[in-house]
């Protein structure tokens, strides 16, 4: 059953990898005027945000194999993480191999509905990547699963659900970084003026600040629910609500930036990219608190290792 749950969780990252080439392929499809690309200019990209804008004609069948690797990926991803946990009787949190691929295949599941959602394969030039990184890194941590685990790690109705939020709302915010990273491509106001205006084949400003908004806010209040319930775990595990603990004050200050993001956003207090950027340095954060923590900070949050 282990060995299954392998294969099964490699295969997704091989099918997540093809999505994201495709989806890389699909988004500069009108830039490089592919020969194969339609040649008039007539469609518009589908959008839940309002009203659909002009865009220029990209391949469907390109981005339906996109799609179609994209729920592959989630597929094969969903079904190796609940082999894993029967065969190991928990769920997949005892290692970074384990979290690692729990977190691409939440970001590849998450995109794949949030795509459904918003009628646009757009982000996911930028948001499969994410996922494709997460997979791979992956490899640089031992794949064995541990039956007995560490007295921590033995309150397993809490401290699955505590993991399960903390991987989605990492996903979602994963989802909004991408939406970022797009409006940051279109550039400052004065540097699309520069070069004659903003890039026709991405969304405009508007509609990535809009994907980037809606996106932060499922992420947040799935952050901060999960870093209440770890409070809890915390006080069964250790004793106490709170220490200040590494992960635990990183996962804070993560919070609290996307807190700043959406108060300053609803104050107007951000214009153009500078909302952009504070949800890039939201996502570093949540990257920061995922990995380095664990590989460059000793805490009550390694274990196996790392």
């Amino acid at each position: 059953m282990a060995d299954g749950a392998l294969f099964m969780l490699w295969a997704s990252f091989v099918a997540a990898g093809c999505a994201a080439l495709t989806y890389v392929v699909y988004a500069v499809q009108p830039k490089l005027r592919l020969g194969w690309a339609p040649r008039r200019m007539l469609a518009t990209e589908p959008s839940s945000f309002g009203t659909a804008e002009p865009a220029p004609l990209r391949s469907p069948t390109l981005g339906g194999v996109a799609t179609l690797s994209v729920w592959t990926a989630a597929v094969l991803g969903i079904v190796g993480l609940v082999m894993r946990t029967v065969a190991l009787n928990h769920a997949p949190y005892s290692n970074l191999f384990e979290f690692s691929m729990a977190f691409g295949i939440a970001i590849v599941l998450l995109y794949g509905i949030f795509e459904l959602r918003s009628g646009t394969r757009l982000p996911g030039a930028f948001v499969l990547p994410v996922a494709c990184g997460l997979y791979g890194s992956a490899l640089a941590f031992p794949s064995e699963g541990q039956e007995i685990l560490v007295p921590a790690l033995q309150s397993p109705t809490l401290l699955t659900i505590h993991v399960a939020l903390m991987i989605l709302s990492y996903a979602v915010l994963a989802v909004a970084f991408g939406g970022a990273a797009m409006h940051l491509l279109q550039g400052f106001p004065d540097a699309v003026a520069e070069r004659g205006g903003r890039y026709a084949w991405l969304p405009s400003e508007e509609r990535c600040d809009e994907l980037t908004y809606r996106a932060v806010l499922v992420g947040f209040p799935l952050l901060g629910a999960g870093i209440a319930l770890g409070a809890f775990w915390a006080n069964d595990a250790w004793g106490r609500y709170w220490g200040w603990d590494p992960k635990e004050t990183a996962a804070l200050v993560t919070w609290l930036i996307f807190a700043v993001y959406i108060h300053g956003r609803w104050l107007r207090l951000f214009r153009g990219s500078r909302k952009a950027w504070i949800v890039v340095l939201g996502f570093f954060a949540v990257m920061f608190t995922y990995l380095g923590v664990n590989l460059w900070i000793t805490g009550l949050h390694s274990y196996a290792g790392v």
